[in-house]
């Protein structure tokens, strides 16, 4: 669904005339505001399938610094792994990372730790691997990356639409202050029963990482 069409279906349920634009007025931007407000409260609340993603680094001999390109810095790592080495990478932090490399000899060979080194300067996540390369590996990151707030009219996202029209309802009768019908308060009980569903329905997509097994 589009951004226009979020912002469209809040306002018939405040009872006003649909948009043509996401700016069309300050009432019509507000809606806006809210509808990113609501998708963000969504995309919190869960680590959603459709946000997940898995990127490539192409690790090269004696290059120790990698960008994730397109995760930002609104992301969460689900499972990072060595595809050459068939081996987990662990992640360390900084102060560890610092001994490693600058306290110590600092050794070549496959990759197998990582750890956070900043942003680039289009705002993607930058990291460190170690130890450094000597020679090419493929380097795997699962993640929940999250996505960009809506700008364009024809912007759309992958989460469930329900609960971001719901939670942008509730938040809309809030801040009018009165509704002429049901009670904002009302509004986000409804909003988190439609929220705690698609959760509900999500999470039948991968039941097994949610099942704990002794191995």
């Amino acid at each position: 669904m589009t951004y226009l069409a979020l912002i469209n279906k809040v306002l018939i349920r405040l009872r006003e005339l649909v948009a043509t634009t996401p700016t069309d007025n300050d009432y019509v931007t507000l809606i806006g505001y809210l509808v990113n407000d609501a998708k963000k409260t969504v995309e919190e609340a869960w680590d959603w399938t459709a946000l997940k993603t898995t990127f490539t680094v192409s690790a090269v001999i004696a290059d120790n610094t990698y960008t994730l390109t397109g995760f930002g810095t609104n992301f969460k790592l689900l499972d990072v792994y060595n595809a050459t080495q068939l081996s987990r990478m662990e992640l360390i932090s900084q102060n560890e990372m610092n001994d490693k490399i600058n306290l110590n000899t600092a050794a070549t060979g496959a990759p197998s730790y990582f750890s956070y080194n900043g942003s680039d300067a289009n705002g993607d996540q930058k990291i460190i691997v170690y130890p450094t390369p000597n020679g090419s590996y493929t380097l795997k990151f699962d993640a929940v990356v999250r996505e960009a707030e809506l700008t364009l009219a024809a912007d759309t996202t992958k989460l469930p639409t329900q609960p971001i029209i719901m939670i942008a309802w509730a938040m809309a009768t809030r801040e009018r202050g009165e509704t002429g019908g049901t009670a904002a308060q009302e509004l986000f009980g409804l909003a988190d029963r439609y929220l705690g569903d698609a959760i509900a329905l999500d999470a039948t997509r991968y039941q097994a990482d949610l099942t704990w097994r002794v191995v």
